[in-house]
Parts: structure tokens; sequence; C-alpha cells
């Protein structure tokens, strides 16, 4: 199980460091440290070993991080243009550029460095808690395909008996496209080869519906279900799916566990939260008011945006909402976030065998 953060906002760019790094529970502190409101009644410190366990969370993600974010810059220098289309939205000239390492994001000074002198409207950041794949970086989340970025916290159960099978539901595209050998790399090849309609690469740089793109997801997660049902039968065991996709511009969040009491790991979303993480604004980063200081921006002026992550980056929990178990968050600009239910099928639910 791992740790993830998401922030998209059409107008509202971040520094990284003030998202990743300063915060009161910001990412890199989330390799040991935990803070789940709404699901375990708690203060930081009175977390345990089992507790953690019983929220599919774990205690320790120590085993690498990766960080992705949206840039013009490629695209300023290709054609001139500014990767914003006139209303300031994002447009077709923003791409993903990416940074991972084994290195524990707390003593990385690359990382660091990145963080304190870059600025994005869209990032993903993830920190990994490895589960029998090798800590290298190409196993790092997220990953990259073309203009779309997706990464995971949790485990397709059994993956090795079920891989050959689902590396033929993709499309060759896709399945070229993967570098690394996790379980959560495939799962995003085959959301690929749903989004693409078994497209060749230059499918990845077009534009998808929202729709479209919680649909690729669902039938990504139905494909994994439907290979353990037919390869291992009554001996499967569940899976934890908490999947994050974005293309820049809109993004689609899935908590899931195909369980009938289970709990997936935690995932929490905030509209609220980025003006507490953005250092131009009335606010420290770490929640904590400027005091006589007329350089700050009032906190109304903050544009729209929305953050996705496994833990509330602050101790301000009236700030965030627990997305519920087996449910899927859709957004995109100028739109109201979304929250529903995923499709289900109740033939999907596995046994825990430790469960007794």
């Amino acid at each position: 199980m791992c740790r993830w953060f998401a922030y998209i906002s059409p107008t509202e760019p971040c520094l990284l460091e003030d998202i990743l790094i300063t915060p009161n529970h910001s990412l890199v502190k989330q390799v040991h440290d935990h803070y789940l409101p709404g699901l375990i009644a708690h203060h930081p410190s009175d977390l345990t070993h089992d507790v953690l366990l019983q929220a599919r969370n774990s205690v320790y993600n120590i085993d690498g991080l990766g960080v992705a974010w949206y840039t013009s810059a490629n695209a300023d220098f290709e054609r001139g243009d500014s990767g914003l289309s006139g209303d300031g939205s994002l447009k077709e000239g923003l791409r993903p550029a990416c940074y991972k390492t084994i290195v524990p994001p707390i003593n990385d000074i690359n990382f660091r460095s990145i963080c304190a002198n870059t600025e994005t409207r869209v990032c993903f950041a993830h920190i990994r808690a490895a589960s029998a794949t090798p800590i290298v970086h190409v196993n790092n989340h997220p990953f990259i395909f073309g203009r779309h970025i997706f990464m995971h916290n949790g485990v397709v159960s059994d993956f090795n008996c079920i891989r050959r099978a689902v590396c033929g539901q993709m499309c060759d595209a896709a399945h070229d496209g993967i570098l690394g050998s996790t379980d959560s790399e495939h799962i995003a090849a085959l959301y690929m080869t749903n989004l693409t309609k078994h497209g060749d690469k230059s499918s990845w740089e077009l534009e998808y519906s929202i729709e479209e793109m919680a649909q690729a997801l669902h039938k990504a997660v139905e494909t994994i279900i439907n290979m353990q049902i037919e390869i291992l039968g009554s001996k499967r065991t569940p899976n934890s799916l908490n999947l994050c996709v974005t293309d820049g511009i809109k993004l689609v969040a899935y908590r899931f566990r195909n369980h009938v009491s289970q709990e997936p790991p935690s995932l929490y979303y905030s509209e609220k939260a980025g003006v507490a993480l953005n250092r131009k604004y009335e606010d420290h980063p770490d929640g904590k008011h400027v005091q006589n200081d007329a350089s700050r921006i009032s906190r109304s002026r903050f544009g729209e945006h929305l953050i996705v992550a496994s833990e509330p980056s602050t101790h301000h929990a009236d700030d965030w909402i627990l997305i519920g178990k087996n449910q899927v968050l859709l957004a995109e600009p100028r739109s109201k976030v979304l929250v529903r239910d995923v499709p289900y099928d109740s033939a999907w639910n596995a046994v825990d065998p430790t469960v007794k």
C-alpha cells in the first residue's frame, strides 16, 4: 500500500514545496505518520500498527517517491505558446514532467530543490510501499502515457497468477508503454487501452470526456476481477484499488475494494485546503496565520481547485471529505465535483482468508 496526493486547478498554480513538503501533514511526512479523519477517531500520536492495517493503510511508505507535474515549457519553445488558452484553461501544449527516486523524500535534496522551484496547476505525487515487486525507479508511480498520468494505492491480489491474461487484454501500444513490473502500471495500460479504444500512441495525445475516462477506469477494474474469477475461482482474494487518472485538464479518482465489509485504503478530497497550502495567501502552508504581512493575498481570491489524497495534508478535518467505499470522483473545470457509486456486481465479492 502507498500514499498519494493529486492537485488540479484550471487557473491557480501551486508551488510543489507548499503542497508536498511544508504542510502539517504533507505527503513526505506520511512516510511514517498518519491521519485518517472519518475512518478512525484519533489523534495522530494514538495510531497503532493494528489500527492502520484495519484501514488498509501501510504503516511505513519508504520504498520510493514519484512526482509528475504539467508544464508548457516544451510547447513554449516549440511553438511559442504558453500552454494556456485565452480563458486561462489548460490546452494541448501542457505536458507532464516527472521525477522518480528510491530515496525516501525527506532525505532527497534533488526532490527538495525541484519542489522549491517548480510551480504547476496539476500535480500527482506518490510515496510507495512495495508489494512483491522490485524497488527500482521504473516501478514508482505516477505512470505516464502521453499526456495522461496514472497512480494507484493498493494491490491486485494474486497478480502473478493473472498477469499474462491481463496483458492479453491490452492493445500493443499500451503494453509496450509498460516499463516496470507492478500491478499498478498494468492497470494503467488497461485503462489506456480502454480509453483509446485500442488506439496507437498518437491516441495518447487526444482529449477524452470525463465520462469516457470514468468508463475506461471501471472497465480496467472489471477486467482485473473477471480474470481473477476465471483463473482463480473461489480461491481469489479481495483487491484494494484506489486509482487516480488525469489528462492535465480533468481528473477521475476511484476508491474500491471488492469485499462485503472491509474498507479500501483511505481517500479524501478537498476544494478548500489549497488556500492553506499556498504561501501567496493569508495562511502559511502549515495553516498558521501570517501577521502584519501586507503582501499576502486575501483567501477569498483563491481560485477553483481540487485536491484528492490518501490522507489530508492539514489537520483541518472540516476541509476534507472522505470518499466512500466503492465510489468514483469526477472533476473537470468549471463544473461541480461529482462523487457517485461505481457499478458493482455482488459476484465480485471475494473472501479474505486472514479474517475469521
